[in-house]
């Protein structure tokens, strides 16, 4: 999972995404993404940024609520569950440091947790 932050969720959020899973994936002739109906991934910016990227990624949306096809979902599920809800961080830096080492520790064993296995044959 890649991933990137910021201060809002804004164009400029996604645009930086963007960047960063060509730059992480060069050998990708082509990345396709799917993404909810969200302003920020059709935004002016956004298909500026895309043109800049000359049809390396290519965006697909999904319908406009469809949490059971959508594997993010789960994934927000997920992080929540373990690292969201009831925290005890004193500031928000603190909170997304333990965000970012909850997603690493994700992707360094490979493995899924149950709440991303379940209910669709996507989560496979």
């Amino acid at each position: 999972m890649t991933w990137v932050k910021g201060a809002s969720k804004a164009s400029s959020l996604f645009i930086s995404l963007l960047w960063r899973l060509a730059t992480e994936n060069k050998q990708a002739r082509r990345i396709h993404l799917i993404l909810d109906n969200a302003s920020i991934h059709d935004s002016r910016k956004t298909h500026l940024a895309l043109a800049q990227l000359r049809g390396r990624i290519v965006l697909h949306f999904l319908p406009p609520y469809c949490p059971e096809e959508n594997r993010i979902e789960r994934r927000w599920l997920d992080l929540h569950a373990n690292v969201t809800r009831n925290h005890r961080c004193k500031s928000m830096d603190e909170l997304l440091d333990n965000v970012d080492a909850y997603l690493q520790a994700r992707n360094d064993s490979g493995e899924s947790s149950p709440a991303l296995r379940r209910s669709s044959p996507l989560a496979a």
